[in-house]
C-alpha cells in the first residue's frame, strides 16, 4: 500500500511538470522577440519594412523603429497574404529581402510586392522579381483570408504611422565644432561652437540655436561673438501646413560692436513656397523646402549711439535642401527694414552646408556662413559682419 501511494504521486508530479514546461515554451515562443547588439531584449510584436528597418510593438515602451544594424538576432513569425505562417529566427536584410531560417533549418527569403505585401520569392530572386499574386491565386483566397490580409496590411500601415509621430515629437538636436591656428608671421586663432536643439510636432516646430565665436590675432581679439535665439512656428487648421504664425526672438552680444547687446523679436506670418520630394537620381535634388517670412517687431541695442527702443520689420525665409543622401543646406535670411527711420537697415543670413560621414553615424563636416550687415553704424565701425568657417558636426 505504501508502495502504490509513492508511485501515483510521483507520477502525477512528472505530467505536471512536463505540462508546465509545455506551457511555459509555448508562452515564452508566443511573442516575438528581438535582440539588440547592446544586449536589450525587446518582446513584442515584429513588423519587417521594406527599407530594412523594423518596427516592434511593445507594451510598455509602445512603437519603436530600430534599424536592421541594431539587431543581432531575432525570432519572429510573419503571416502571408495567402495565410501561410512563416516561423524562424531572423537571418538578416539585402536586395531587398528579408530571410528567415525556420525551425527545420530552411532558409525563407520574404519581400515587399508592389503593393506593398509582404511576399514569399525564390531564395536569390532579386526583390524586384516579386509580383502580385496573380488574378486566378487571387480568386482562390478565400474572403477569410482576404480580409485577414488586407487587416494586417492596415494595423502595419497605422504601426508605422504611429511610429513616426513618436519619433517626430522627440527633441533632436546637432553640436558642431570649428577652428583654426595659425603661427608665422603672425599668430591667429579662430574658435566656433554651436548648438541647436529642435522638437517638431503635426502643427508646430520648435527651434533654439546658440554660438559663440572667438578670433584673435596674436594676443588682441578681433571677434568675440555670442548670439541665442529662439523660432517657433504653429501651422494654421485648414491650410494644409501652407500658412502659419511665427514668433522669433535673437539676443547678440559682440565685444567689438559700438551696441555690444542687441535683442530683436518678430511676429508674423509664414508661407510655405515650395514642399517638394524627388526619388534618388530623378533631380538635382532629393528633398526642398522654402518658406517666405514678413512680420512687424522691435529692436533694442544697449549701448552705443542708437539705443532707443526701434520699430521694424522682418522680411526674409529659411530653406532645406537635401540634394543627395547626408549632403544638405540648410539656412535662413531676413531683411529687417526700420519702419520710424525709412532707409535704415539690418540683414542676417545664417546657412550651413554639410556632408554626412557613411563611416561615422551621426557625423557630418561641411562649411558654415555667418552675416550681419547694419546700415547705420559709427563712423569708426565696419557695417558688415562675415564669418566663413569649417565645422564638424554630431547630430543627436
Amino acid at each position: 500500500m505504501s508502495k502504490v501511494m509513492d508511485a501515483v504521486p510521483c507520477s502525477t508530479m512528472k505530467s505536471t511538470c512536463l505540462l508546465i514546461i509545455m506551457l511555459f515554451a509555448n508562452w515564452a515562443f508566443a511573442a516575438d522577440t528581438v535582440l539588440l547588439k547592446n544586449g536589450d531584449q525587446l518582446s513584442g510584436t515584429v513588423l519587417l519594412q521594406k527599407d530594412g528597418n523594423v518596427v516592434v510593438e511593445h507594451d510598455v515602451l509602445g512603437v519603436l523603429s530600430l534599424k536592421s544594424s541594431e539587431i543581432k538576432s531575432a525570432r519572429l513569425s510573419v503571416g502571408l497574404v495567402d495565410g501561410e505562417q512563416v516561423s524562424g529566427e531572423l537571418d538578416g536584410f539585402s536586395d531587398g529581402a528579408w530571410r528567415i531560417r525556420t525551425t527545420d533549418g530552411s532558409l525563407v527569403e520574404l519581400a515587399f510586392d508592389p503593393a506593398g505585401v509582404l511576399t514569399r520569392v525564390e531564395p536569390g530572386a532579386p526583390a524586384s522579381s516579386v509580383t502580385q499574386m496573380d488574378e486566378d491565386s487571387f480568386q482562390e483566397a478565400t474572403p477569410e483570408m482576404k480580409a485577414a490580409a488586407k487587416e494586417r496590411i492596415k494595423n502595419a500601415k497605422q504601426v508605422i504611422s504611429d511610429a513616426e509621430k513618436v519619433l517626430e515629437k522627440e527633441w533632436k538636436g546637432s553640436v558642431s565644432v570649428g577652428g583654426s591656428l595659425s603661427d608665422g608671421t603672425s599668430m591667429a586663432t579662430n574658435l566656433l561652437l554651436d548648438l541647436g536643439i529642435r522638437r517638431k510636432v503635426p502643427d508646430s516646430e520648435t527651434k533654439i540655436d546658440a554660438f559663440y565665436i572667438l578670433n584673435t590675432d596674436g594676443s588682441t581679439v578681433t571677434q568675440n561673438w555670442f548670439q541665442a535665439s529662439v523660432d517657433h512656428y504653429w501651422d494654421l487648421p485648414d491650410t494644409d501646413r501652407v500658412w502659419a504664425i511665427f514668433g522669433q526672438a535673437v539676443f547678440d552680444w559682440q565685444e567689438n560692436a559700438d551696441w555690444q547687446q542687441r535683442v530683436n523679436g518678430n511676429l508674423g506670418v509664414q508661407y510655405q513656397l515650395i514642399d517638394a520630394t524627388r526619388d534618388p537620381g530623378t533631380d538635382w535634388f532629393q528633398k526642398l523646402k522654402l518658406r517666405a517670412r514678413l512680420g512687424p517687431g522691435f529692436r533694442k541695442e544697449f549701448s552705443g549711439e542708437y539705443d532707443n527702443w526701434a520699430i521694424e520689420a522682418l522680411v526674409g525665409g529659411t530653406w532645406d535642401i537635401t540634394f543627395l543622401k547626408g549632403v544638405t543646406l540648410k539656412g535662413n535670411a531676413q531683411f529687417y527694414p526700420d519702419l520710424e527711420d525709412f532707409g535704415q537697415y539690418r540683414v542676417t543670413a545664417n546657412t550651413n552646408f554639410m556632408v554626412a560621414l557613411e563611416s561615422l553615424e551621426g557625423v557630418s563636416v561641411g562649411l558654415g556662413l555667418k552675416f550681419q550687415f547694419q546700415s547705420r553704424v559709427p563712423e569708426d565701425e565696419e557695417q558688415y559682419l562675415i564669418v566663413i568657417s569649417g565645422q564638424v558636426a554630431y547630430d543627436f
